[in-house]
């Protein structure tokens, strides 16, 4: 993993179809001054929200999953999902967290999808704090089809149920 070759105190992951804002790492790394923070991720938007109607109600969704869900997750420190568009991490609480992140099984069998949520998850289980950073903006393409879009929903439930289910004390 990349991991592995960065030297910084604070790794930024983001996607190859996202575009940051200018300030956007600032904002971020400004939230990891706290060592109890993990990781954080920005406000998400649809980059592509005027192609269609469907990505026009993605980013409506994005903006009320970040504003409303997220927001009131970070309240208590527990963001379940440092989505894949734009997070930072704490580069430390990675590297501890590597073996298990690398080796993500489920029921016997590699999981190669939902690896933000994973890695979301191991942060919290290993106690650190996930926070969101509301104007630290992020744009994302969207799907555009609902045939992507369904695709892609049905990617992250499976991801959702499983890590929850690994989350659990069972």
């Amino acid at each position: 993993a990349a991991i592995g070759q960065s030297s910084g105190d604070l790794v930024l992951n983001v996607d190859s179809d996202s575009t940051i804002a200018f300030d956007v790492v600032s904002k971020l790394a400004s939230k990891m001054r706290d060592p109890e923070v993990g990781a954080v991720m920005g406000q998400l938007t649809a980059s592509n929200s005027g192609d269609t109607w469907l990505t026009k109600l993605i980013d409506m969704e994005y903006w009320l999953a970040c504003n409303e869900e997220r927001a009131a997750q970070s309240r208590f420190g527990a963001v379940m999902c440092c989505c894949g568009p734009c997070a930072m991490y704490r580069r430390s609480a990675l590297a501890s967290l590597l073996d298990q992140y690398e080796t993500q099984l489920f029921r016997g069998k590699l999981s190669d999808f939902g690896e933000d949520r994973h890695l979301t998850i191991l942060m919290l289980k290993a106690g650190f704090r996930t926070e969101y950073v509301p104007n630290a903006i992020v744009a994302t393409v969207v799907p555009d089809t609902l045939k992507s879009y369904l695709r892609q929903q049905l990617r992250w439930a499976r991801s959702t149920f499983r890590d929850t289910f690994l989350a659990l004390p069972l």
